[in-house]
């Protein structure tokens, strides 16, 4: 008989904690902000006489989705896309308020883009930024520089701008203290 009460009681824990856990999983699954990797530009004045126009293309398309595949791991973070990523759109190929709109239709919180230049055969570099799409906002403007042309090195560059994105980023629309007065954004 005694068992059997311990048996109820325990019971009675458990599902307690499960409403509980579900609650808060429900409540952190609401609080992730959504992050939208658009395609990077890429720009080669290495003069190298070989034509690698292919296989930067595929480098270029690994860099972005290394970012997005990693950003999508932040536990804060979930991924999305916007329509015009089907067509392969970059802020240089689209207009800026069409971006925009996307964007906020879609419901992303955070629009990335930027481009890799290629300077020589073994120093890349190029620009990340993070945009608050809601303020219109820059919250992230970062200059890389990456030694290597191979896919080895386009991922490191990825990953390593993920962990810098993830660290900088404001959660909750606070803007960083680093950076107190407002950044304009796309225009």
């Amino acid at each position: 008989m005694e068992s059997a009460k311990h048996f109820r009681a325990t019971l009675a824990f458990a599902a307690v904690m499960v409403s509980i856990v579900a609650a808060s999983s429900v409540a952190a699954a609401s609080e992730l902000e959504t992050v939208a990797v658009i395609d990077f530009e890429y720009s080669d004045s290495s003069g190298e006489p070989e034509d690698q126009t292919a296989e930067h293309a595929a480098r270029l398309v690994l860099f972005r989705q290394t970012l997005e595949a990693e950003l999508g791991k932040e536990p804060s973070l979930a991924t999305a896309t916007i329509p015009c990523m089907a067509n392969g759109c970059t802020v240089s190929t689209m207009r800026a308020d069409d971006l925009l709109e996307e964007s906020r239709a879609a419901g992303v919180d955070f629009l990335v883009f930027g481009g890799v230049h290629k300077m020589s055969t073994l120093v890349g570099g190029g620009r990340v930024v993070v945009l608050d799409v809601a303020e219109n906002r820059f919250v992230f403007d970062r200059v890389i520089s990456f030694r290597g042309d191979d896919d080895e090195a386009f991922v490191r560059a990825a990953r390593f701008s993920s962990r810098d994105i993830a660290h900088t980023v404001p959660r909750g629309r606070q803007a960083p203290d680093e950076h107190p007065e407002p950044r304009r954004g796309i225009r």
